[in-house]
């Protein structure tokens, strides 16, 4: 054994050891047998084993003789370790086989089969390693090996009790040092439109850096949010299966299990559900490389199910060869890189300091880990929550560095069955594996880092993943995996039933399942349970919502289905849901009943719920808790929800009161079409308030706090309410039906960055109340509409000189822009799309001395010189993208001083037509190209 690995692992092991020998004996104290004596002596001869090893440890690299010592003691601690794993085994067997036999008397921890035998041999084993354990005292004294005293000590006072911890991995790694990822795959997504063909973005990287977290950041971006109408997420993993993927989609788009075996028919559900919405779909954790073949197959069902051109599909994976086989360009790949040390070390700080101030020696020890953590954020994460656990000690820090720093490269030690794990997943396998210990009734504590012996017998099995096998029936031995705490079996399609007796892992923590036909029965007997993610309701015994109700130890995120089979509030009350800290709680109907307002009453949550999500539900009315005072004060019930969401509700004709939510920082209420108002009753709204798909909204409250407002397909606001003395506002969103806005709206919003506004009534022939704007704006976005034959002149404005992106959308009659445009002086990125008579831009665009990126597509009428002229005089242009042309030509036009871009162009996109058969030969001209795409 490498003697870094024993300076490494074996104090924990020790540790681990002695806590187990603590805990055991305490049981057997209680129950009056076993091995009272025997046990409390290994504890002794442990600690005093213990007492030595600090100074062995530092001795093994110049003494070959105590590093053998060390090896010694490493398998008899094992061997104990074991032995005490089989005490724990046969005691939980008792517990449940009394419990299910309901027998009377007390359990003994012998095995029903023979237990005089099963004692002697256990006494016999104890005996063994206690001889074991006195020869390496005896040797140690021989060794001379001093007596650290403070590491005893420690170690016997710290038993029994539960240290303070924080918590044990934040969510820090999701934010920290991802910034300009999730802004460029946002741009790739949304700036780059392939009228031609479905356009796939890939994102690649090693396992543990984050893809699947980066693309959850990016699909909850509220650019992603607003860009799409319909959002879809489906697990790929080894299995790509077409119609899988096309059942998943549709149960992602109306939130209810699909039965329906017919492809065609699901496709058509899909094409029903989606209307005329364009789509992101992402396909998470692909790395099948022969995927790519029936990629084919769901792309054809995607083109025929919608042929919107910004459709957008992502793809994770760790494989380059994957998104190559599917024919991915670079400037559709991501590669996702490691992070950087500093952003590591943010991570740690964050986790174990808070917003507290850090000591200059822990400031310098703490780099020091970061650049440890091979710019892998789970690891950061993970070393953030163990660093939590210990105590601020300089030297405390500088041995766990020691210790990390003889792992080596730990990246490689996360990786679990050739899949990422993520962060809940980690800390379950530690725990396993004895790194973690947990209270009876509070969090897991993260104690240290260790990697025990692979376990001889299945019986003393603390974690199970089966996920994404295809496995058809589970082994009958699992309700006898009585240590078993984390159980995985997710996306496995071939299952063909529920695991059957698992009320009898009296254990179990943590248990994962994707869909209904997967949830096992009698899920309430699970006592100790602290994750359940989902809940599906049914109709008979072990599957009804009161099986929810003796879990008391639920945490975290809990999603319930089918709540159209709770029959009324008592029903629902039993789920007790009030008792359960749980931060993230979605409420979904399958379909509508006269009982959902009733029901949904009878689902207080918890007063510590953050995120509340409501879907599918059939009432008018949202439930009074939702408003509701504690003991008769100011405080409201849900004083800490800071995000609610109200989706497709169909029958919710006014808010419940949202404005009495004090923490509310985001409300989204979306394809609710009876909505008719949102209220603040003379109190704050939240900081977001993003409202899609709600036909019959007409009137709409606004309040100082508000930082983002974002109305999309409300066709019956014709107005919006004044936003003047709204300083705080910094998105604007309009792109409804609306028929007038409140003269001076704009011009008042002084921090205003991001402006999207048009697509507004037929009726109008020019954009309503606009007038000057705020020289804060950044971004800007109009959208035209049939009637608008002239550019808003009243956006003229010399101040704008933060506007580095402007995009002009579907302005189907103008025939020419405005040329103060030229005057922008600061504009990185011009868009202009769908302009069908536009045939002149604005001469002055030549001269843009900052312009970057220019994208000209779907104008077809527009004047080749003019186009020229301007494309000649860009000289920092770097991405260019224009076709779409007339179908009448056979070439491309105004490519002729395209040459002068050769020091700058670096992505060349054309777009072509029918009657194009070859290249422009222009492009040989450009020297600094990289990437080229060409659509002919």
């Amino acid at each position: 054994m490498d003697p870094q690995w024993a300076d490494l692992l074996l104090s924990p092991i020790i540790n681990t050891t002695i806590s187990k020998l603590i805990s055991t004996a305490a049981e057997q104290i209680s129950l009056a047998v076993g091995w009272k004596k025997e046990l409390a002596s290994l504890k002794d001869k442990l600690i005093l084993v213990q007492a030595v090893l600090k100074d062995a440890e530092e001795k093994q690299v110049s003494d070959p003789a105590v590093k053998l010592w060390l090896e010694r003691l490493r398998d008899v601690v094992y061997e104990a370790d074991d032995v005490l794993d089989e005490v724990a085994y046969e005691s939980v067997k008792c517990k449940v086989e009394t419990k299910n036999q309901k027998m009377k008397w007390v359990c003994n921890f012998f095995t029903s089969s023979n237990p005089l035998l099963f004692h002697r041999k256990i006494s016999e084993k104890i005996k063994n390693i206690i001889a074991s354990v006195d020869v390496i005292n005896n040797e140690a004294r021989g060794f001379g090996l001093q007596i650290r005293l403070a590491t005893a000590c420690r170690v016997v006072s710290e038993q029994g009790r539960n240290p303070q911890t924080h918590s044990t991995i934040g969510d820090l790694s999701e934010v920290v040092g991802r910034e300009d990822d999730v802004s460029k795959i946002v741009h790739l997504l949304t700036d780059l439109s392939d009228v031609s063909r479905l356009c796939v973005l890939s994102i690649v990287g090693m396992p543990g850096l984050g893809k699947t977290t980066l693309a959850q950041a990016v699909r909850n971006d509220e650019q992603i949010k607003n860009y799409f109408g319909k959002i879809m997420w489906v697990c790929v993993s080894d299995d790509f299966d077409v119609k899988r993927i096309l059942t998943e989609m549709l149960e992602s788009l109306t939130g209810n299990s699909c039965a329906v075996k017919n492809k065609d028919t699901v496709i058509q559900k899909i094409r029903d559900a989606m209307g005329e919405n364009n789509f992101l779909l992402v396909l998470d954790d692909m790395w099948d490389e022969e995927s790519h073949r029936k990629f084919e197959d769901l792309r054809s069902c995607l083109l025929g199910i919608c042929k919107n051109p910004r459709n957008r599909v992502i793809v994770t994976t760790r494989d380059e060869k994957v998104a190559l086989k599917m024919g991915m360009h670079d400037e559709h790949m991501h590669h996702l890189g490691k992070l950087q040390d500093a952003h590591c070390w943010s991570i740690i700080r964050k986790t174990v300091f808070g917003d507290a101030s850090i000591p200059s020696e822990f400031e310098n020890i703490g780099w020091d880990i970061a650049q440890l953590c091979g710019g892998v954020p789970l690891v950061a994460s993970v070393i953030g929550g163990t660093l939590s656990t210990r105590r601020l000690d300089r030297v405390e820090w500088l041995s766990f560095k020691s210790k990390i720093e003889a792992l080596g490269s730990v990246e490689h030690d996360i990786e679990i069955r050739d899949f990422v794990m993520e962060r809940e997943m980690l800390i379950q396998l530690w725990m396993a594996k004895g790194f973690l210990q947990s209270a009876e009734e509070s969090p897991m504590t993260m104690e240290d880092i260790e990697w025990p012996p692979c376990f001889g017998n299945m019986k003393n099995l603390r974690y199970l993943d089966i996920s994404r096998t295809r496995i058809t029936k589970l082994p009958k031995f699992i309700p006898k995996l009585y240590q078993l705490q984390t159980f995985r079996f997710t996306t496995c399609r071939s299952l063909e039933m529920p695991p059957e007796g698992i009320g009898s892992l009296i254990n179990l923590r943590h248990i994962y399942f994707s869909d209904e036909e997967q949830m096992p029965a009698n899920i309430g007997k699970l006592m100790c349970l602290q994750t359940l993610p989902k809940f599906f309701v049914g109709t008979t015994k072990g599957c009804k919502i009161e099986e929810l109700g003796s879990l008391r130890c639920l945490r975290g995120s809990l999603k319930i289905c089918n709540l159209e089979h709770v029959k009324d509030k008592s029903e629902a009350m039993g789920a007790k849901l009030y008792e359960k800290t749980i931060s993230e709680l979605r409420l979904r109907w399958g379909k509508e009943s006269n009982r959902d307002e009733d029901v949904l009453e009878g689902l207080q949550p918890h007063s510590d719920l953050q995120v509340l999500e409501i879907h599918g539900y059939g009432g008018k009315n949202l439930s009074s808790w939702m408003s509701k005072n504690v003991m008769n004060c100011d405080m409201f019930l849900l004083k800490n929800l800071v995000e609610l969401r109200i989706v497709q509700c169909k029958n919710i004709i006014a808010d419940g009161g949202f404005a009495k939510l004090a923490s509310l920082k985001e409300l989204r209420i979306s394809d609710c079409p009876k909505l008719e108002r949102v209220s603040s009753n003379g109190l704050s709204l939240p900081q977001s308030l993003l409202i899609p798909g709600c036909k019959e909204l007409s009137s709409l409250s606004t309040s100082t706090c508000l930082k983002v407002l974002s109305l999309d397909e409300c066709q019956n606001l014709r107005s919006i309410p004044s936003l003047r003395g709204l300083s705080s506002l910094e998105e604007i969103r309009l792109c409804s039906k609306l028929r007038s806005i409140p003269e001076n709206t704009l011009n008042s919003l002084t921090n205003l960055k991001k402006l999207a506004i048009g697509g507004f009534s037929e009726e109008l022939e020019e954009f309503p109340g606009l007038s000057s704007l705020q020289a804060s704006l950044e971004r800007l976005d109009l959208i035209g509409w049939g009637k608008l034959t002239e550019f808003p002149l009243e956006i003229q404005n010399p101040n704008l000189t933060a506007l580095n992106w402007l995009s002009i959308d579907d302005f189907k009659e103008v025939e020419t822009l405005p040329k103060w445009l030229g005057n922008l002086s600061s504009l990185k990125s011009l868009w202009i799309r769908g302009c069908l008579r536009l045939k002149y831009l604005p001469s002055g665009l030549s001269f843009f001395p900052t312009l970057e990126r220019l994208i000209i597509v779907g104008c077809p009428n527009l004047v080749s010189a003019n186009l020229e002229e301007i494309l000649g005089g860009l000289a920092r242009l770097k991405i260019l993208w224009i076709g779409l042309f007339s179908e009448e030509l056979e070439e491309f036009p105004s490519l002729s001083s395209i040459h002068n871009l050769g020091s700058s162009l670096e992505y060349l996109a054309l777009s072509g037509w029918a009657k194009l058969t070859q290249l422009p030969h222009q492009i040989q001209h450009l020297t600094a190209l990289r990437i080229l795409v060409a659509r002919i």
